[in-house]
């Protein structure tokens, strides 16, 4: 019998590997080609897990402290109540009145002068609208911490002209300039002791009409009864002066930068004369939607407060 000779390995290039005797590979080579090997078959994996490591590290802790940093300038309303003794009236959490909703998408954050009355027996936010709610002949609701609980009628807000006479600003209350140019205790003049000057009316208007013996910071506080914006003499203080001068039955006006001019006859409910810090906070408050309203501004269009 002839003996046919045992066939030598073939050995393929560009593979580390070589066939045996029943074709088949055998591996083989340095630790570095097998390695080479590895990262052929798990390179995205090993990827993923290189990237998310970084993340953990470079990434994700410097997040958490901006993330933290922001939280401190703008926060959820739940944070702001948290940091806040007096929360600004639109971040309060309100109860609902499914017996009679209230009217969405506005706060009564601004004065109701007059007509609205203390309601003592609830002492917070919570209660005063819940005893609104549960109560026929309550529409409207406020609250802050020096007046504590007013209820009331229904009320008409900023701009609007249709329902009741009563109204309620639509703004928190601010700082303002503003004067008297008629007779009042706020216009009195004192000597340097402290004494009242008497003054006609004509020394009080002409004071108040004088850029050098003006007292643009009479009043500080808002006052009511003004009527709409002077939009011609809203550009300062002086401006909004001298238009109420230039009208004979002017006999107040105030100014806010913001706001701008206001001037009538008179003015009344002025708030914040003390200087109490408290009486510039803005209120909590809300009314019931009321049928048969069209909420509407002057020209008959609908009118929606805006919430900050």
């Amino acid at each position: 019998m002839i003996k046919h000779p045992r066939p030598s390995p073939v050995i393929v290039l560009g593979d580390s590997s070589i066939m045996d005797d029943n074709g088949k590979h055998k591996r083989h080579g340095t630790i570095l080609e097998s390695i080479q090997r590895w990262l052929s078959r798990n390179g995205k994996s090993v990827v993923i897990v290189l990237a998310s490591l970084t993340l953990s590290v470079f990434f994700i802790p410097p997040l958490k402290i901006l993330l933290r940093h922001t939280e401190g300038h703008d926060s959820t309303p739940k944070q702001k109540i948290k940091m806040k003794q007096h929360p600004p009236s639109s971040l309060a959490i309100i109860p609902p009145c499914d017996k009679s909703p209230w009217k969405p998408n506005e706060d009564l954050r601004g004065k109701c002068p007059g007509d609205l009355k203390p309601f003592p027996t609830a002492t917070t936010i919570s209660e005063c609208a819940s005893t609104c709610c549960e109560n026929d002949d309550c529409i409207t609701w406020q609250f802050r911490s020096d007046t504590g609980c007013l209820q009331g009628k229904d009320v008409r807000l900023g701009m609007e002209k249709d329902g009741v006479s009563a109204w309620c600003s639509d703004h928190p209350p601010q700082r303002w300039q503003g004067q008297y140019l008629i007779p009042h205790k706020a216009s009195a003049a004192h000597d340097k002791n402290n004494n009242n000057i008497v003054m006609t009316t004509e020394e009080i208007r002409s004071n108040g009409c004088n850029e050098e013996t003006w007292n643009p910071n009479e009043q500080i506080g808002q006052c009511f009864g003004l009527g709409d914006v002077k939009a011609k003499a809203s550009g300062s203080a002086v401006e909004c002066m001298r238009a109420c001068c230039a009208d004979e039955k002017c006999g107040a006006w105030q100014y806010n930068q913001i706001l701008g001019c206001f001037y009538s006859k008179g003015m009344h409910g002025c708030q914040g004369d003390d200087g109490d810090p408290v009486k510039f906070e803005p209120f909590v408050g809300r009314r019931k939607f009321m049928e048969g309203r069209e909420y509407v501004d002057k020209k008959g269009k609908p009118w929606q407060m805006t919430l900050e």
